[in-house]
This record gives structure tokens, sequence and C-alpha cells, in this order.
């Protein structure tokens, strides 16, 4: 899928209708005009435009129901969606909670690949999210994050392979996968390493046209030697485009693995107008495909 197949008159693709908010004063609106379209009127004000026709903005809101109206072109779009009240009193502090691997792995780690060919070395691409309705963050044009983390891991897939690895995909298809099976998939594949690819938005009330950068989260010491690889391959190959975060610790599931070095990538923003038109490009698709295969190679060395 391309940004000029998706383009509609006017696209307003987050909030979601009916979406319901956390208790905010204000919340992020991305969305799509028409080509040639050049201006975009949010609640009154005037919002810029991208290249591409994606526009992103901040939006006053109140706690209940909150419509929007969005002027594009001569046509207008109303979008309603719900913000929930503020606590009378501020909430109890939620006990510390202690994250512990997930269940069904084993406590040590497997030998390193070091040493072994690229053939006789497997690595768990896992595509994020998928399915009916876990479709994950949306680009301002309503394209899925769930296509683009897709499209990423079929690039990917092809990168290793090119390097001669094994590859397994814990999905290849628009399907839904239950969290805890997508490690399990590293466990049932005797798998090297597993790497789950990701593309961020930002909080409901930051603008969603200022974040952008890359970064590779893990849980662990294993899984955070193999994030850093990844990351340095990612920072050399998008230098000057947008920054790095570098590595990150995260409790995610999909991390949770002493067995399996494994980490999670989120590539780019995918609600950031500069970010949609990145990841839906073919040639720069492959570049962060290939900079990620790189890391793993670095990484099995």
């Amino acid at each position: 899928m391309t940004l000029a197949c998706a383009i509609a008159a006017l696209t307003v693709a987050f909030p979601r209708p009916g979406q319901r908010m956390p208790p905010v004063d204000r919340c992020y609106m991305i969305g799509a005009a028409a080509r040639g379209v050049t201006n975009v009127v949010v609640q009154g004000r005037d919002v810029p435009v991208y290249r591409t026709g994606a526009w992103a903005t901040l939006v006053d809101v109140a706690p209940g129901s909150n419509t929007v109206e969005v002027v594009c072109g001569g046509e207008t779009t109303n979008r309603t969606f719900f913000v929930e009240a503020k606590p009378s009193s501020p909430p109890a502090a939620a006990p510390e909670r202690k994250w512990t691997k997930v269940e069904y792995t084993k406590d040590e780690a497997r030998p390193h690949p070091s040493g072994k060919s690229p053939s006789e070395i497997t690595i768990v691409v896992d595509p994020g999210h998928g399915g009916g309705t876990d479709s994950g963050a949306w680009s301002p044009h309503g394209i899925p994050e769930k296509t683009a983390n897709l499209k990423v891991a079929f690039e990917l897939r092809q990168a290793l392979t090119n390097l001669g690895f094994k590859v397994v995909m814990t999905r290849e298809s628009d399907v839904a996968l239950n969290l805890y099976e997508r490690p399990r998939c590293a466990v049932t594949n005797d798998a090297d390493a597993f790497v789950s690819i990701h593309h961020n938005a930002p909080a409901y009330d930051r603008d969603p046209s200022d974040p952008r950068f890359h970064a590779v989260y893990a849980w662990n010491d294993i899984g955070k030697r193999l994030a850093k690889s990844i990351n340095d391959r990612m920072a050399e190959a998008l230098d000057g485009e947008f920054q790095s975060r570098g590595v990150i610790h995260a409790n995610f599931v999909v991390t949770r693995n002493p067995e399996t070095p494994s980490c999670l990538v989120e590539a780019d923003f995918i609600t950031s107008p500069e970010g949609e038109e990145a990841i839906f490009d073919p040639c720069h698709r492959k570049i962060v495909a290939e900079a990620i295969a790189a890391g793993i190679a670095d990484w099995c060395r």
C-alpha cells in the first residue's frame, strides 16, 4: 500500500469514531487531505498540511462527549469521541509489580550462536498487532500500524534470508495472535533470537508532529545486547533523518524471555506526517529492514 492510493477527500484517522480517551485536557488529531488541498481547519484553527496531504494537531477537550469540526477543501467532518472525567481524588498508588519471565521459557539463556554459520541460526520475526480488533496505532491517511509492521517484517525476512539465516514469522497475514503465543514461537522453533517489529505513537496529549525517534526495547541483558547491535545499525543508517533513543528497558511480554534473546523495535512514529511518508516508502523501508538485519548479523558474530 502506498500513500497515493490511500488518499480520500478527507481522512480523520484519529481519534476513531467513539474513541474513549483517558482524563486529558487536550488530545492529538491526525488525518489527511485530498491531493491539492493546502489547508485544513480543526476546531476553528488553521492546521498546516504536509506535502503528502497529512496533517496533525492538538485540540482542547473536556470530560464527556466531544465533537470536533474539521473543515477541508469545502468539506466538513465532525468527529465525536469521549474523554473520561478526572477522578475526584488522586488514585492510590499501585503496588510495585515484579515482572517475571514468560512462564514457558527456561531460566537460562541458550548458547550464543557465535561460531555457527547463518544457515544454522534461526531468527523469529514478529510483526506486531494484527487481526480485526488489534490494529495498533493509525497513520494520518488511516493506515493501521499492523500493516506497516507486516511490510517491514517481510523486508526484514528477505534481508535475513539474503544473509543466509533461517527465518520464522509469527504471522504472514492480517491475523490475530494471542500476545503470549508470539514469544512461544521462539521456544517451539528453538530460535536463536526473537525480534518484534512495531511503529510508535505519542501519548494522547502529545503533539504527533513533534516526537519522532527510533528505539529498541529489551528486558534483560541478553536482550539488551541484541537490541544494542540492532539500534547501532539503525542509528548509522538513519543518521541525520531522525534521532535514536537507543536501547530502552521494557517489560513487554515479547521481551521477557531469559532463554531466547528478544527485543522490540519501534522503527518510527506512524502518527507523524514525516514518519508516515517514510514508513510507506519502499526504498526507505528496505533501508530500515537491512539495518535491522545487519544488527542481528553483528550480534551473531
